[in-house]
């Protein structure tokens, strides 16, 4: 995990960096002089005397040489700098607001949610030509915040719209995967998160273009543009409803951390739930309070959410650290563009290209997570399978799982045109020692043999037990004279080492019956000829390897073998 926060951390810092680049472009916005001038707020224009009009508006007390291109609602005088080809008058971020602009060469008006916007530029900005000779008068009504302006040659800024159509279509594109790859994962699982995932990033994507002014410019997505400011509120009090959701499931916070899962609902849930009905309803007719709500609320969840998710990482939920990394960024962004708005500044376009990225770096970090969370279970059910295919007391297969591996054993070895032996060992008078010592003993006898065994496998052998005291061993690519050999060192290690077991003079031995793979064996067939050299091997007298060969004859193992067969 300390990975990913090294990740978060890096995503930090590279957002700070790119902070910086706009921020000294800022220092020279092409305007000469800017001041805020008195005029009435209804002004007709009128071209033969907009020059007497512009040149005499008084300016209001205060309002000259606006630091960094700063406006805000009302009326002001521009100076653009003329020595630009094609100069350009650039409103950044207008959202809601309406920008009229007056040159002695004609009036414009536009705001961000109009159709006919040129679209050779970004939508991020509203641009306007600066022709004809003198200041401008640009009137500004409905802003949210204090709005950004710039001037720039109509090159320059055509360069900078198509470097920024580049990275959104970019960041779009990586968004819209990720949410249709996890969706189709939610087709086949489905499991709620992996509904919850997409339809979050999916509102967040459709947040992201329309602050942008991009979804009033697509197909589908233009009627959006009738509800203006509101709307794209709205959009986003659904996006904290719905990442709400995904935090409580993605990481587990009912389970984890009830009470704050419980606060945590009520903040980021319910009392947005709340606005949203108070925004649809008729009364009151003015929602200009809604975003002054809208705000605060959503900084409050993000805290709120960084506070739980802290928590549930410290209590051991895995994917709360991967939510926690990959929501820091957004947290952050989503604070600071608060703090500036409250603190009545001008929401400058570096942060809100930087809120873009932090979006698809959550959108990643958390599809990582999903991604870990389906190891996760993918491990436990290898576990689960695995246990289920282990005998309980030995640890190794059990009779499913030797037979499955017999099986895989068989093809294999036709397939790569090798021998393939198995044996089949039962412990000598077993009974008679759990008659004699106790279970307790009988058990550890078995262990003992397991562990006598497993001292003997090469890679590719397969051992198991298929219940009480027989044990079946496929020895892979070894013929019926490795096979013997194997067998025998096997029965001399368990009459050496096993005499005595937990302290019990149990004298154990081994009666071992040998098979090799015939081209036309199957599992039981294999089974059962082992079986059949086995049972040889206690008639004639136990403590013995015998061998059933491909003519269905018995042969004694090796001369160390203590008795003869009979």
């Amino acid at each position: 995990m300390r990975k990913f926060w090294g990740a978060g951390l890096l995503c930090l810092v590279a957002l700070m960096g790119y902070a910086q680049e706009p921020a000294a472009r800022e220092e020279a916005p092409g305007i000469v002089k800017l001041e805020r001038v008195q005029l009435p707020a209804v002004l007709a224009y009128d071209p033969a005397r907009f020059a007497e009009l512009a040149a005499e508006a008084p300016s209001e007390p205060g309002g000259l040489a606006q630091a960094g291109g700063v406006v805000r609602d009302g009326w002001w005088r521009i100076q653009p700098d003329r020595s630009l080809a094609e100069p350009r008058l650039l409103v950044y971020q207008p959202h809601g607001a309406r920008v009229r602009v007056l040159s002695s060469a004609g009036e414009s008006v536009q705001d961000a949610f109009r159709r006919d916007l040129d679209r050779q530029y970004a939508r991020s900005a509203l641009v306007f030509a600066v022709d004809g000779q003198g200041p401008l008068l640009m009137q500004v009504e409905g802003a949210r915040h204090p709005l950004k302006i710039a001037v720039q040659s109509r090159s320059q800024h055509l360069a900078d719209s198509l470097d920024q159509t580049r990275w959104l279509g970019l960041a779009v594109g990586l968004l819209a995967g990720l949410a249709l790859a996890v969706f189709l994962h939610w087709i086949m699982l489905h499991e709620r998160v992996y509904l919850l995932y997409p339809a979050a990033v999916s509102l967040q994507l459709l947040y992201v273009l329309c602050l942008h002014g991009e979804a009033y410019a697509l197909p589908g997505f233009r009627w959006l543009a009738r509800f203006g400011a509101p709307g794209i509120g709205f959009i986003g009090m659904l996006v904290t409803i719905a990442s709400v959701y995904l935090l409580l499931d993605y990481a587990e916070l009912r389970k984890r951390a009830p009470r704050l899962s419980r606060a945590l609902w009520q903040v980021g849930v319910l009392l947005p739930a709340l606005l949203l009905l108070a925004l649809v309803l008729p009364w009151p007719a003015d929602k200009s309070w809604f975003s002054w709500a809208a705000d605060p609320l959503t900084v409050g969840t993000h805290v709120l959410m960084m506070v739980a998710l802290a928590y549930a990482w410290r209590q051991g939920a895995r994917l709360a650290g991967f939510m926690l990394v990959a929501w820091l960024p957004l947290a952050t962004i989503s604070v600071g563009r608060f703090v500036q708005l409250s603190r009545d500044q001008a929401v400058v376009p570096w942060m809100e290209n930087s809120l873009v990225l932090a979006l698809v770096f959550s959108a990643v970090v958390l599809a990582l997570g999903l991604a870990d969370r389906m190891l996760g279970f993918r491990r436990e059910r290898d576990h689960a399978k695995e246990h289920a295919l282990r005998d309980a007391l030995t640890g190794v297969f059990n009779r499913a799982g030797i037979e499955h591996r017999i099986d895989w054993a068989i093809l294999n070895s036709r397939a790569e045109r090798e021998s393939l032996s198995l044996l089949f060992l039962d412990l000598d008078n077993f009974k008679r020692i759990n008659d004699n010592f106790g279970h307790a003993v009988g058990d550890s006898c078995l262990r003992a043999v397991v562990r006598t065994v497993s001292a003997e496998l090469q890679y590719g052998d397969q051992f198991g037990r298929l219940g009480g005291e027989e044990f079946v061993l496929a020895l892979a690519a070894s013929g019926t004279q490795r096979a013997m050999n194997v067998a025998e060192r096997i029965r001399r290690r368990v009459e050496r080492n096993c005499m005595q077991v937990d302290g019990a003079p149990v004298g154990l031995t081994l009666s071992i019956g040998v098979a090799e793979c015939h081209r036309g064996d199957t599992v039981a067939s294999l089974i059962e000829r082992a079986d059949k050299a086995m049972y040889a091997a206690k008639h004639a007298g136990r403590n013995r390897v015998i061998l059933l060969d491909i003519y269905g004859e018995y042969a004694r193992g090796n001369p160390f073998s203590p008795m003869p067969l009979k």
